[in-house]
């Protein structure tokens, strides 16, 4: 078989295939923009539900700052429950970890979750970027103590 050089179909695909890879680069941020430890204190059984501190320590891996920043915990169920929120952040710094600590009441099944590895609680990240879009987004975090 004799080589016919580029042609139009192969040159073609050869751009589709740099096009996507462009598109999985740009987005590949979006996948953990946050991520962080979590750990829990004051555990105490009242019936079906264990009402828990739980302490947080996150990290901002986006490329800018944040505003009106609200982590929301919510039951991993189906139901998605909101459990209730931490304190709003006014503006959390890019490349900046933040402290959170907060009280909530949660099943103890949510609870034994948590504390099974891999669990780690539902938290749901509500923030506006810098042109005033408001985004959503979860975050990777594990287990491990934490100075209180």
């Amino acid at each position: 078989m004799r080589y016919s050089g580029i042609t139009p179909a192969s040159l073609k695909g050869a751009l589709l295939a740099i096009l996507m890879l462009g598109t999985v680069m740009v987005t590949a941020n979006n996948g953990r923009d946050f991520s962080g430890y979590f750990d829990v204190s004051g555990m105490q059984t009242q019936g079906d539900l264990v009402q828990v501190t739980l302490h947080l320590q996150l990290f901002n891996h986006a490329n800018e700052d944040l505003k009106s920043v609200v982590v929301t915990l919510v039951d991993s169920s189906p139901s998605m429950t909101l459990r209730g929120n931490f304190a709003p952040v006014k503006v959390w710094k890019h490349q900046q970890r933040i402290n959170l600590s907060q009280e909530f009441f949660v099943t103890q099944r949510e609870y034994g979750e948590w504390m099974a590895a891999p669990g780690q609680p539902n938290l749901v990240i509500i923030f506006q970027d810098a042109k005033g879009n408001t985004w959503q987004r979860g975050a990777q975090i594990s287990r491990r103590p934490l100075v209180r």
